[in-house]
């Protein structure tokens, strides 16, 4: 509306100066025809000036809009909501919808829009028992094992959890608490093995015992039968 003032303010003084200057010439000059006068709004139009004034027109109406639209009663809000509720169930406007979902920039500025309410929503839900009992049976169904056990043989989930170590495996943290981890292995599986040492050793020593009794029993059968 302020837009389509604008213009005609603007086309109102040049009427004004077209019919000054007409009036000026002592009435000998004739009256400046339209097509004349559309030039010269044209002409007009075009400068500095008048662009300068469309856009502050435009953005104050567009920011008049804005204001206005925080002004909505129930009613209209309800009929807004109907409205946007059955274009985006019409079987008409899926592929509008998909084509608008393609758009990154749209899909961007929509998933920030939706971002904090989905949120809130996950949060309520996490906190409700009759949702957590669903969702663990879920999980729990035949169907959900085999979904899950079949996303886990995928090439992809395996090139996808093969990139993620080697990105974790580059992280200072992470590689100073897997050397944490592999000394407390070594140095509980060296604190066994002096036990298992120590019983060989006893082993060892029992066998070498029996052996030199044997030894000391045969040369003295064999002294014996050489004093016969």
């Amino acid at each position: 509306m302020r837009h389509f003032l604008t213009l005609l303010s603007i086309c109102t003084i040049c009427t004004f100066l077209t019919t000054s200057c007409s009036s000026g010439g002592g009435g000998e000059s004739q009256q400046m025809n339209y097509k004349d006068m559309k030039s010269m709004v044209i002409d007009i139009l075009k400068t500095e000036d008048a662009q300068k004034a469309l856009q502050e027109s435009a953005s104050a109406q567009s920011g008049y809009t804005a204001q206005s639209s925080t002004l909505l009663n129930v009613q209209d809000q309800e009929k807004i909501k109907i409205a946007v509720k059955d274009v985006m169930s019409s079987p008409e406007y899926d592929s509008v919808i998909k084509s608008l979902m393609t758009d990154t920039r749209f899909a961007g500025e929509f998933a920030k829009a939706v971002n904090d309410m989905n949120k809130d929503l996950h949060e309520q839900l996490v906190k409700d028992p009759q949702y957590q009992e669903g969702l663990v049976a879920a999980f729990e169904s035949e169907e959900m094992q085999k979904v899950i056990l079949k996303v886990i043989k995928g090439t992809e989930y395996r090139k996808e959890v093969t990139s993620l170590m080697q990105e974790s495996l580059k992280n200072p943290i992470f590689r100073l608490e897997m050397l944490e981890l592999m000394k407390k292995a070594v140095s509980e599986e060296l604190s066994t093995q002096p036990q298992s040492g120590g019983g060989d050793s006893s082993g060892s020593n029992d066998s070498s015992s029996t052996s030199n009794s044997s030894s000391s029993n045969s040369s003295k059968k064999s002294s014996d039968s050489s004093a016969e």
